[in-house]
C-alpha cells in the first residue's frame, strides 16, 4: 500500500460504530483493516476522547480505552454533531463539525498505517446513514484541512454504498431483482435495486418498502421476519437476498430464513456491505470505473447540464460547467473568463433525459468600463442541493494596467 496516489480507501461511519477498508490491487476487492494487527477486529467505536487542558485526542477503541481509565472527556454522538452545523463545546473550547470530523478521519486513516497519506491515497469515500448539507461540509472541510483535494475525498450514503456493493459484488445482479433487508436491533425495513437496462445509460435507483418491528420472543421475531418477507418478497425471483445490519439471528429466524432462500434467491448477511460499498464507490469516482453505461439515481443527482460558449484557440467551443448525472454536492467549477464585447454572462442548460436546450443570463450591473477583452471574470459554480445552483462571478482586473474593482455577482438559480 506505499505506491503513489494509488490507494483507494472506504470509510464507513455509522452512530455507534465505524469500520474501514481498502482496494486489494491483486485481489481486485475491498480488505477490510482490522483495529488491531492479525485480529479479526474490525468494527470501532464512533468516538472521540479528548485529555482534560491538552489538544490530545484519541479516537475509536483507543478513546474508549482513555476516557475510562485515564479520564478523557468522551465525546460522544459524533453522528449527531456532524449533522448539525453548529460549534459544541468540549473542556472549555469550542469545535466545528468539522475540526471533530477532521480529528477522526485522521485517526481512522492511521488505521492503513501509511506516512503521506495525501500523496499516497488516490481516494477515500467516507459512507454516513443519512446525507445532510451539514454531514457534507463537515467531511469537506475535513479534507481540505487534512490536505486532500476534492478530487481525493468523497462522501455518500448508505443507499448508494449497498449500489456499489451489490453491482461489484455478482455480474449477475446487474439483471435481476436484489432486495435489501436493513436490521436496526428490534426493528427491520426492505428496500430493492431496480435496474433500468433498457435505457441509455442503464439507469439504477433504491426503492425503500415496509418496515416491522421485531419481538423480543424468538418465535414472534420469527413471525414478524417472516410476515416482512412475505409481504416484500412474496414469491418473487430475486436473485439475490442481502441482510445488514445488528438483530439478526439463524436461532430464532427458524421460519422466516427457510421462506427467504425459497425460489433459488442467494441469501448473503454481514456488516462490511457498506464500507465496502464505499470502496468500490471511492474507486468509480476517482475513474477507475467498472459501472461505465450505468447511472445511479441517488436522489441528489443533478439532471442537466450547463455549459458557456467560449473562443478557445480562435473557434468556438461549449465548455461544459456542470456535468448532469452526478450528485449536487460533487459540483464545484472555477474557471476565469475574459469577457469580449460582452456585460453579462450567458449559460445553455440542457436536461439529461433529452429535451430543449434553455439559455440563462447572468448580468453584471456596475461591471467596470474598460476596452474590450481587458475584464478577466472569475467564476465559480456549485450547488446548495440537487435543484438550486449557486453562481459566483468576482472582477479579477487585467493585471497592472486594471486592477480589480472588488466587485462580486452572485446568484441562486434553478435551472
Amino acid at each position: 500500500m506505499n505506491e503513489t496516489r494509488n490507494i483507494i480507501a472506504g470509510l464507513e461511519i455509522g452512530k455507534e460504530q465505524s469500520q474501514l477498508c481498502y482496494f486489494d490491487r491483486k485481489e481486485r476487492e475491498p480488505i477490510s483493516v482490522s483495529v488491531k494487527a492479525g485480529s479479526n477486529q474490525y468494527l470501532f467505536p464512533t468516538l472521540l476522547s479528548k485529555r482534560q487542558g491538552k489538544e490530545i485526542w484519541h479516537y475509536g477503541i483507543e478513546a474508549e480505552y482513555f476516557s475510562r481509565q485515564e479520564m478523557e472527556l468522551p465525546v460522544t454522538g459524533l453522528l449527531g454533531i456532524w449533522n448539525q452545523d453548529q460549534e459544541v463545546e468540549i473542556d472549555g473550547e469550542k469545535y466545528t463539525p468539522g475540526k471533530l470530523m477532521e480529528i477522526y478521519l485522521r485517526g481512522c486513516i492511521s488505521l492503513l498505517g501509511i506516512g503521506e497519506p495525501v500523496r499516497q491515497i488516490k481516494a477515500v469515500m467516507v459512507t454516513v446513514p443519512r446525507l445532510s448539507p451539514a454531514v457534507i461540509q463537515a467531511v469537506y472541510q475535513a479534507g481540505a484541512q487534512m490536505g486532500f483535494s476534492r478530487s481525493q475525498i468523497w462522501v455518500q450514503d448508505y443507499d448508494e454504498s449497498f449500489y456499489y456493493y451489490v453491482m461489484n459484488h455478482r455480474k449477475d445482479n446487474w439483471t435481476r431483482k436484489i432486495g435489501w433487508f436493513l436490521f436496526e436491533k428490534d426493528k427491520v425495513s426492505f428496500a430493492r435495486l431496480v435496474v433500468d437496462n433498457q435505457r441509455r445509460p442503464a439507469t439504477a435507483w433504491i426503492e425503500h418498502g415496509k418496515s416491522a418491528e421485531l419481538a423480543q420472543d424468538p418465535q414472534e421475531r420469527d413471525e414478524n421476519f417472516f410476515r416482512l418477507i412475505s409481504q416484500s418478497c412474496g414469491n418473487d425471483t430475486y436473485s439475490s437476498i442481502y441482510m445488514v445490519g445488528d438483530g439478526f439471528d439463524q436461532e430464532w429466524a427458524k421460519r422466516s430464513t427457510p421462506y427467504l432462500c425459497r425460489n433459488q434467491r442467494h441469501v448473503f448477511y454481514g456488516n462490511n456491505l457498506y464500507v465496502k460499498g464505499a470502496c468500490y464507490g471511492g474507486k468509480e469516482k476517482c475513474g477507475e470505473e467498472n459501472l461505465k453505461g450505468y447511472l445511479y439515481l441517488s436522489p441528489s443527482l443533478v439532471r442537466k447540464n450547463v455549459s458557456m460558449d467560449v473562443i478557445t484557440g480562435g473557434s468556438l467551443k461549449s465548455y461544459l460547467l456542470v456535468e448532469a448525472g452526478k450528485n449536487w454536492y460533487e459540483i464545484h467549477t472555477y474557471l476565469e473568463i475574459i469577457l469580449d464585447d460582452k456585460e453579462d454572462l450567458e449559460f445553455t442548460v440542457i436536461p439529461m433525459e433529452g429535451g430543449a436546450r434553455t439559455r440563462f443570463s447572468m448580468k453584471l450591473p456596475g461591471l467596470p468600463k474598460r476596452p474590450n477583452k481587458t475584464t478577466r471574470i472569475g467564476l465559480t459554480i456549485y450547488y446548495e442541493s440537487e435543484e438550486m445552483c449557486v453562481v459566483r462571478a468576482e472582477d479579477m482586473g487585467f493585471g497592472d494596467l486594471y486592477p480589480s474593482s472588488g466587485m462580486v455577482w452572485t446568484e441562486k438559480v434553478s435551472w
